[in-house]
């Protein structure tokens, strides 16, 4: 008989040193600490426009809220690398800057309030249309109905 395949615990998961897990973690961390560099050391107040994306091949990619925050950091370029270098990774070779505007948007507009009202007389219609609708479609049209009194 074929013996199954007992899986792999979580806490073994999240704990072990080795598989694509691990490396996902290491990266995450890796990216962390240089954002955290590049906007408290770098560019301090620069936190909200610009953040590390991704980090490949020697190649550091920033995020950027708008043009005018690539232009400047397209003038810092040079400098963030050779400081990046010295502290971060002598691996670094080149720094690209990617304009996305999506994830710097303020929070999202929380909805509105449905500011339509149910007038009395419509309240009305929908209760003797209920009467001989079938019943889930008469609860649907009864609750319908209740809300013209708030």
């Amino acid at each position: 008989m074929k013996s199954r395949h007992t899986p792999d615990s979580l806490q073994d998961v999240l704990t072990a040193k080795s598989g694509k897990l691990a490396k996902i973690q290491q990266k995450a961390g890796q990216l962390q600490v240089i954002n955290q560099f590049l906007t408290t050391e770098l560019i301090p107040g620069s936190e909200e426009y610009c953040r590390v994306a991704n980090l490949r091949q020697g190649v550091l990619v920033i995020e950027v809220a708008s043009g005018v925050w690539k232009t400047r950091l397209m003038q810092l370029s040079q400098s963030i690398l050779m400081q990046m270098q010295q502290s971060i990774s002598p691996a670094l070779h080149s720094v690209e800057l990617v304009v996305n505007p999506e994830l710097f948007n303020d929070k999202p507009a929380e909805p509105k309030p449905n500011s339509r009202k149910i007038s009395a007389e419509t309240a009305e219609h929908l209760t003797a249309l209920a009467q001989s609708a079938p019943p889930e479609l008469a609860a649907t049209l009864t609750r319908l109905a209740k809300l013209s009194k708030r």
